[in-house]
């Protein structure tokens, strides 16, 4: 069923070949070898399946860092419509 409003959940959705692209950001990601703490942002316009490369890329890291036992990454999710000023963030 067609559903232009619905992002994928998992690779085994992926219909438009976006999971290629989510393993190599996620393997990106895994592999930094900074210590740093990063912010990883993905642009596009809307309905181009940003949503949808998100859920497969946290996908894919959850599967990466279950092999591997590494605790290395922490994703947390960050939706900015949910605030309306700067001192909601804290």
């Amino acid at each position: 069923m067609y559903s232009a409003d619905k992002p994928i959940r998992t690779c085994d959705e992926d219909l438009l070949c976006r999971s290629d692209f989510a393993h190599q950001l996620a393997e990106a990601i895994v592999k930094l070898s900074s210590t740093d703490t990063f912010v990883v942002g993905l642009y596009g316009e809307w309905g181009s399946g940003k949503t949808s490369v998100l859920n497969l890329t946290e996908e894919v890291i959850g599967n990466i860092s279950g092999k591997d036992n590494n605790p290395k990454v922490t994703l947390i999710r960050f939706n900015p419509w949910g605030y309306t000023d700067g001192t909601q963030l804290v």
